[in-house]
């Protein structure tokens, strides 16, 4: 919830072209962990409570015009004909669309957390910075030294610039400021955004910190995408919530190709879909009851376990995720576990006691994924998570014996839906 006072306006610049990128194409529309610059800027802004964007272009701005209008991006768009002549010309031209006191202005070429630019847009008068106390952007590999800063005992910014000698953090890229303060400061041409700032202290306007406490980078070469992609799926790969199957077995097979797909165009709900679709036809060759094509679809189960946190890493990754994605990854697993269990019923030879043994164990599958979502804001967590399931039946359909498979995922899973039942009966007043 952003609070009432918060910063309603963000100033995305996008003008230039990032020369150290090796690339004509301007620099934002570069691909950074499956997404463009652009469209994860105006995602984090958005999430993080920012209800206006105006997105200030120059170099191939017809590109990123074209860009935005292709995937309906909810921002403004002025042009800065003068975009070459410094980062502060842009500023400027996008302060002239500002009607409020106080606006949020974004490098474009930076990658950051909605928390922080909550924290920084709530901050409730005046300048402000984001500032890393760690001294280091999360990936600093163009070479260039980052800005530094200097602050006071009281988190008041003192000083600001790469050339500090004493200093006390690195600048991070964002910024409140008083639309008013930095009109009245001193303009030269060819003047950067840096320079500006300084005038801001130098005219002794008060500026605040904030400490960023998530992932940030400054995005400047080739290289440095490829470090942050690498550092971006180990903070949003795996998820806190992880089982030891999950981080022993299918993050290592789920992350490399996370990795890979990052740099295609492939939605999270596209690698919801196939893993959805592998575990199908692993259910079918189950069914069949021959031999090796059980084996082979007691492999095709554990794929598709794996397959699964794909979608998951992808969205979180990309900052694509939603409630749309994870709703149809809940809805598919369902499906999947319930094709799972048919499949071991048929190939149990289709008898009553296997009928009743996996009507238990869908039921145990049901059940454990309802209390999951019920208990979604308590601390009740279940232990017979789906990959644990699933890597029981995997292990049945191998072995050949996929009626005790059914039998082991009835009575675990009932069992350990009661208890969630139980203890989410305590937790809920």
């Amino acid at each position: 919830m952003v609070k009432e006072n918060a910063v309603r306006v963000a100033l995305l610049l996008a003008a230039g072209r990032g020369q150290r990128m090796r690339s004509a194409r301007p620099k934002v529309l570069r691909r950074v962990g499956g997404t463009t610059l652009l469209e994860r800027s105006v995602s984090v802004l958005r999430r993080a409570g920012v209800e206006r964007i105006i997105v200030v272009l120059g170099y191939r701005s017809d590109e990123v015009v074209a860009a935005i209008e292709d995937r309906d991006l909810p921002v403004e768009v002025v042009v800065n004909p003068d975009w070459e002549s410094g980062t502060a010309s842009s500023v400027l031209t996008g302060l002239s669309r500002v009607d409020d006191r106080r606006c949020l202005v974004v490098m474009g070429d930076h990658v950051f957390e909605a928390d922080d630019v909550r924290r920084l847009i709530e901050t409730p008068a005046g300048n402000v910075a984001a500032v890393d106390r760690s001294g280091q952007p999360a990936i600093a590999q163009n070479g260039t030294r980052p800005n530094r800063v200097r602050l006071r005992d009281d988190g008041s910014v003192a000083g600001l610039g790469p050339d500090l000698e004493e200093y006390d953090a690195v600048d991070a890229g964002l910024a409140v400021v008083d639309v008013q303060d930095v009109l009245l400061v001193t303009y030269r041409e060819r003047e950067s955004w840096l320079e500006v700032r300084q005038q801001l202290l130098a005219h002794g306007c008060e500026m605040q910190s904030r400490e960023v406490q998530g992932l940030w980078a400054d995005v400047d070469t080739p290289e440095s995408v490829r470090a942050l992609e690498r550092s971006m799926w180990r903070r949003y790969g795996p998820k806190p919530t992880d089982g030891v199957i999950a981080r022993v077995f299918n993050r290592r097979i789920s992350g490399p190709l996370t990795r890979l797909l990052l740099r295609t165009r492939l939605s999270p709900d596209v690698a919801t879909a196939l893993a959805f679709a592998v575990t199908l036809i692993a259910a079918g060759l189950v069914a069949t009851g021959e031999t090796w094509l059980t084996v082979a679809g007691g492999l095709g189960v554990l794929l598709g376990s794996a397959l699964d946190g794909v979608d998951g890493e992808l969205a979180r990754v990309s900052a694509r995720a939603s409630r749309h994605g994870a709703t149809l990854d809940t809805l598919l697993d369902r499906y999947a576990d319930l094709a799972v269990v048919l499949a071991l019923v048929l190939a149990s030879g289709g008898t009553r006691i296997a009928w009743g043994w996996g009507f238990a164990a869908a039921v145990g599958c049901l059940l454990i994924s309802y209390v999951h979502a019920v208990g979604r804001d308590t601390d009740v967590r279940l232990l017979f998570r789906r990959e644990f399931r699933l890597l029981i039946f995997a292990i049945a359909a191998i072995a050949g014996v996929p009626l005790w498979g059914l039998i082991v995922v009835a009575i675990a899973a009932n069992v350990d839906a009661v208890r969630g039942v139980v203890l989410l009966v305590r937790a809920v007043p």
